[in-house]
């Protein structure tokens, strides 16, 4: 079949015999995919390496590189597994990508976005930039009334709704969002759905800013003009706002975030940055901050949220999908163009051409 699989870092090969999935064992159920979504952590992979296991494998999954990534995806049941009740061959679904291990604390939960060895489809097992995946059955959930290409999203938003709920959003709170890639304006997505009365983002500009706008921005500043931060204090009475969320993906992101952040208040982190962030303690002390980390999401908790927000319309994430492609224009006109054209937000991969017809004009 074909792939697109990673081997090392900047070493992404597209494969077009790839080996397929075999027969689906017992819980699981082979996928055949509709889209599959370019995240920036494929990207960070990529660049830099990190996230996906290349020397040893991953404890939970037991695979090493090379592994077909994409953790982003939907697609359509096309066999299942013995025992499996909750999906039948042909139903349409969106894949959660998170695997707990099952037998930890937080597994005892349901959070399985709290494993300390939970196993991500795409990055420690074979994913979603292929023709065929095999997936555990649980993880699938049906979705119906939007494209297979919006419900691809669903995976970025979860984990937005699981930043906002950890930001322990209220109705009426002011927020603000740095940054506008995915993440960044799924957060402004979800900010409004949960009852923000006002949201700004700070972006840098361009084709990002325009569509922070569309997804409920009611202010943008630009981080690249002279004079934005002022109008941010003026805009905020000179207090900040109630919550900030930091989706920049940098260190100096993260600790402008902290600094917006209204005394008292909650500042949450989702980029996933490995270093040390100078922040001064007295200042978290005095100031009475609240830091919050987050990453991932439970299928059952924040993934099925997601899906239904897209589903019922109250998020659109239309305005944020740029490309459609071909899955065999993934790396040089996927991966590199989102690396070179910050423009391109978030980009759509199908391994079946067919499925390309209604976005040839793109």
């Amino acid at each position: 079949m074909k792939a697109l699989v990673f081997y090392d870092v900047r070493d992404i090969r597209y494969e077009e015999n790839w080996p397929e999935p075999p027969q689906p064992s017992a819980g699981f159920v082979k996928i055949k995919i509709d889209w599959c979504g370019i995240c920036g952590s494929d990207i960070e992979d990529y660049l830099y390496g990190g996230v996906i296991p290349v020397h040893e494998p991953h404890p939970q999954s037991g695979c090493a590189a090379p592994i077909v990534i994409g953790h982003e995806f939907s697609g359509t049941v096309y066999e299942t597994g013995k025992g499996v009740r909750n999906v039948v061959a042909g139903d349409k679904v969106a894949v959660e990508c998170v695997v707990g291990c099952g037998k930890c604390y937080w597994c005892k939960l349901r959070d399985f976005g709290r494993c300390e060895q939970y196993l991500s489809i795409g990055q420690h097992c074979d994913g979603g930039f292929a023709e065929y995946v095999n997936v555990p059955a649980e993880n699938c959930i049906i979705y119906s009334g939007v494209g297979a290409d919006e419900i691809a999203v669903a995976e970025p938003l979860a984990v937005c709704v699981r930043a906002l709920k950890k930001g322990r959003i209220k109705i009426g709170d002011s927020v603000a969002v740095v940054g506008a890639g995915p993440i960044g304006l799924c957060s402004i997505a979800m900010a409004k759905v949960a009852g923000a009365s006002r949201v700004i983002c700070i972006a840098r500009g361009g084709h990002r800013a325009e569509v922070a706008a569309q997804m409920g921005a009611d202010l943008v500043l630009n981080s690249r003009e002279e004079g934005w931060e002022e109008q941010y204090w003026q805009e905020t009475g000179g207090l900040g706002s109630d919550l900030v969320v930091d989706t920049g993906g940098n260190i100096p992101a993260m600790q402008l975030a902290y600094r917006l952040t209204k005394r008292g208040e909650r500042c949450v982190f989702t980029s996933v940055a490995n270093g040390d962030i100078p922040i001064n303690a007295l200042s978290i002390i005095l100031d009475e901050k609240e830091i919050l980390g987050t990453v991932a999401h439970s299928y059952e908790r924040e993934f099925a949220w997601a899906m239904k927000y897209i589903c019922d319309g109250r998020v659109d994430v239309k305005p944020m999908i740029t490309s459609h492609l071909p899955l065999k224009d993934a790396l040089t006109q996927g991966i590199h163009r989102l690396i070179e054209d910050r423009n391109q937000i978030k980009v759509l991969v199908t391994p079946n051409e067919k499925l390309l017809e209604e976005f040839r004009n793109e």
